[in-house]
């Protein structure tokens, strides 16, 4: 009977925990767009936004350039969407400049600072999935 018991409150447990987790589907996702292409694409560089109906609206695509917008951007988002954090995909290290690998360490250090989910992942390995900070 005890170990009946046991079984039923760890899935419960289990089951809640797993309801909890942040989902990319239910975040915000962004491209880190690198400079050099972004001035072939004739773009701005940075984290591009991909858009999805429950984020806020906006006039355009948005184009993260600095820790600051990327904290600003996500604060506007609904609780919602903010639990479930920002999801970036990045492509070969070598595609960025200096600049861009110093704003991409920043964010990986404010955001968890600030206690907002982070995710990561590289493009060509997104089969691995992504690592959380």
């Amino acid at each position: 009977m005890f170990k009946h018991a046991a079984i039923i409150i760890s899935l419960i447990f289990a089951s809640a925990t797993y309801a909890d987790e942040p989902s990319r589907e239910k975040g915000i996702s962004v491209y880190a767009l690198p400079q050099r292409v972004a001035t072939i694409a004739n773009k701005p560089w940075g984290f591009e936004v991909k858009y999805a109906p429950y984020l806020k609206e906006e006039s355009g695509i948005p184009y993260l350039q600095t820790a600051e917008q990327v904290l600003a951007y996500i604060k506007k988002q609904s609780p919602d969407v903010i639990q479930n954090g920002l999801w970036v995909v990045t492509t070969n290290p070598s595609a960025y400049s200096a600049e861009e690998l110093a704003l991409q360490e920043q964010v990986k250090k404010v955001l968890p600072q600030k206690s907002i989910p982070l995710f990561w992942a590289r493009g060509s390995e997104l089969n691995k999935g992504f690592t959380r900070y």
